[in-house]
């Protein structure tokens, strides 16, 4: 009698393994193959600028009266202005800030006393970079010392367009050789994506932008190097996360 109980037992507990056996393995065989790749797609392109923004810093200081020191200040700007006129500068591209007028404090012979000064700044937008360079020559010349240029691409936007195209495509590329290696092809695009995860449609990369206004250049009052000119190159980059579906 205890033969045939165990013997039962053993039976049913054959029995359930072999049930269990067999739905693990139904379970394994029916999930999908996975038929979806993600890829990075990137480009950058360093481009020269085209256009120029130069700051003239007009000051004058005097210690007996502030209408002498707006004085001067108003002969600087004439003269600036009859500069300005002989480069041919177009007037849509010539900006006068309102000057402004301080009061302070100065100390001559251990005596203090009131000091006025007077500040401005002139921006003067260039196109060409050949005529930035004559018009600082003769401001140079002429006294105009106090100077400061930034720098910037005009078709930026034409740039980044540029290199989504290049990425999007270098994405495609590395997709349809990593497909060809498990013999299958690209079907469809899925999801394009930033590099970050985030909503943004790419992520977008302009390694100048931590400088104010793209490229800024100080001259500090030093005559010689604001005769020599270095190149402004801006490197852009575009960096894109793409999903691709495979076929069967």
């Amino acid at each position: 009698m205890l033969y045939i109980r165990t013997q039962t037992r053993f039976v049913r507990t054959l029995f359930l393994g072999i049930i269990f056996i067999a739905i693990s393995l139904t379970s394994v065989m029916s999930q999908p193959v996975d038929n979806r790749i993600l890829v990075l797609g990137d480009a950058f392109e360093d481009v020269p600028a085209n256009q120029v923004t130069l700051t003239v810093n007009l000051s004058f200081s005097d210690e007996r009266d502030v209408k002498l020191a707006f004085q001067e200040h108003q002969q600087a700007q004439q003269r600036l202005t009859s500069l300005l006129n002989q480069q041919k500068i177009p007037a849509q591209n010539i900006r006068f800030l309102e000057p402004l007028g301080r009061k302070g404090q100065t100390y001559l012979r251990g005596q203090a006393g009131d000091r006025f000064t007077t500040y401005q700044r002139v921006l003067l937008k260039f196109n060409d970079l050949s005529q930035f360079n004559q018009a600082q020559q003769l401001l140079t010349a002429n006294g105009f010392t106090d100077l400061s240029a930034v720098f910037s691409v005009s078709n930026q936007r034409e740039v980044e367009n540029r290199l989504l195209d290049k990425a999007l495509a270098r994405a495609q590329e590395k997709a349809t050789q990593l497909a060809k290696a498990t013999q299958r092809s690209i079907k469809r695009v899925v999801r394009i994506s930033d590099t970050s995860e985030n909503e943004g449609f790419y992520a977008y990369r302009d390694q100048n932008r931590l400088n104010a206004q793209q490229n800024p250049v100080n001259y500090d009052n030093d005559a010689f190097r604001q005769m020599a000119m270095v190149t402004q190159v801006f490197r852009y980059a575009v960096a894109v996360k793409v999903e691709f579906e495979l076929t069967d």
